[in-house]
């Protein structure tokens, strides 16, 4: 049955989900080659583009950091091999959007389509995505609906999948986590500013044929870097993201 082909592909997919999508890495180089020139004639209007394109995947990475900080335990991580599941999220940012952390990695990676200037790179792109989630999607829901059975089907019927509808906005109920936020975060916030340095480091030498990097991208990536190995010292060898919580209400 058709359902059932896109629950394995779905599965296969969720299992593979960090790499696949690096398939696009060398079409985006080709992009940033192909449209090697300035927006404008200042390098202010070229340094604004980018920080908007910045903004869109940051953005992204927010959403995600508000579903990890209110997200119960079991209901979300960074399970590769199969799908876990021991509660349902159905209040917070799970009561507008059904596939929050999903959404947060589609803008994340809409941002850094959008910095290498070609539009019909960053369609196609989010073309890709939507494909590629949309059967991971279908194969999680699936194996929610199969377990948590009315409770998730009522839920679902009245939450969309991707774009969010804010007004039906609830309460968890519980504060936020803000260590849990940012011990699930911190890796991808280094991550994505390492993607940004590259990609303008590029855009330097094929618009110029030099090696240039913007001043504030350079700036942010070493502040990222120091962050993240404070962070990780923290996560590895002491108990600060596991003991009492820091915690901020609604």
């Amino acid at each position: 049955m058709l359902i059932h082909e896109l629950e394995e592909q779905g599965n296969w997919l969720f299992r593979w989900r960090t790499w696949i999508p690096l398939v696009l890495l060398p079409f985006g180089v080709l992009a940033l080659a192909e449209h090697n020139h300035y927006l404008g004639d200042s390098e202010g209007i070229e340094l604004f583009y980018g920080i908007g394109c910045f903004l869109i995947s940051l953005s992204g990475l927010v959403i995600r950091g508000i579903a990890l900080g209110y997200a119960q335990p079991g209901s979300s991580g960074r399970n590769t091999q199969r799908q876990i599941a021991d509660h349902l999220n159905t209040s917070g940012i799970y009561s507008v959007v059904r596939h929050p952390l999903y959404l947060g990695n589609i803008l994340m990676v809409l941002g850094v389509m959008l910095f290498t200037k070609s539009f019909m790179f960053a369609l196609a792109g989010m073309l890709f995505y939507l494909l590629f989630y949309e059967r991971i999607m279908a194969a999680e829901e699936l194996f929610l609906s199969g377990k948590f059975g009315d409770t998730y089907r009522a839920w679902a019927d009245q939450t969309p999948a991707l774009l969010p509808r804010f007004s039906q906005w609830r309460s968890p109920g519980y504060p936020f986590s803000l260590r849990a936020a940012i011990k699930g975060e911190f890796y991808g916030f280094t991550a994505l500013v390492s993607v940004i340095l590259f990609m303008d480091f590029l855009k330097y030498w094929f618009t110029e044929g030099r090696l240039g990097v913007d001043l504030v991208w350079l700036a942010l990536f070493a502040l990222s870097v120091v962050t993240f190995f404070v962070l990780r010292h923290l996560r590895k060898h002491t108990a600060f993201f596991e003991g009492p919580q820091v915690k901020t209400q609604n």
